[in-house]
C-alpha cells in the first residue's frame, strides 16, 4: 500500500520498527480522542503500513529458521510400537 510518508521501511531497524509502531499507536488514540478524522485516517494508513513490514520480517525468520532446521526428529523422539 505505501503511505508516502513511510519512506523505505526496510531500512529500519527491527527495534526502531516496533517504536515507530507504538509511537503510532498513541498519536491515533489522540486522534480518536480528539475527534480529527482526517488524522485517523492517515494515521491508520502509515500504522498498517509499519505493521505490514513487521510481519513480513516475522515470516521471513520463522521461514529461514525452518530451513536452517535440520533436526531429524526420528533420532530425538523413540516411539516403539
Amino acid at each position: 500500500m505505501n503511505h508516502p510518508l513511510a519512506g523505505n521501511l526496510r531500512d529500519l531497524s527491527d527495534d526502531d520498527l516496533s517504536k515507530k509502531i507504538g509511537e503510532l499507536n498513541k498519536r491515533l488514540m489522540f486522534g480518536y480522542q480528539t475527534g480529527n478524522t482526517a488524522f485517523v485516517t492517515q494515521a491508520t494508513s502509515l500504522l498498517n503500513d509499519y505493521q505490514m513490514e513487521q510481519s513480513r520480517r516475522y515470516q521471513e525468520m520463522v521461514k529461514k529458521m525452518q530451513e536452517n532446521s535440520d533436526t531429524d526428529w526420528d533420532d530425538i523422539i523413540d516411539i516403539k510400537k
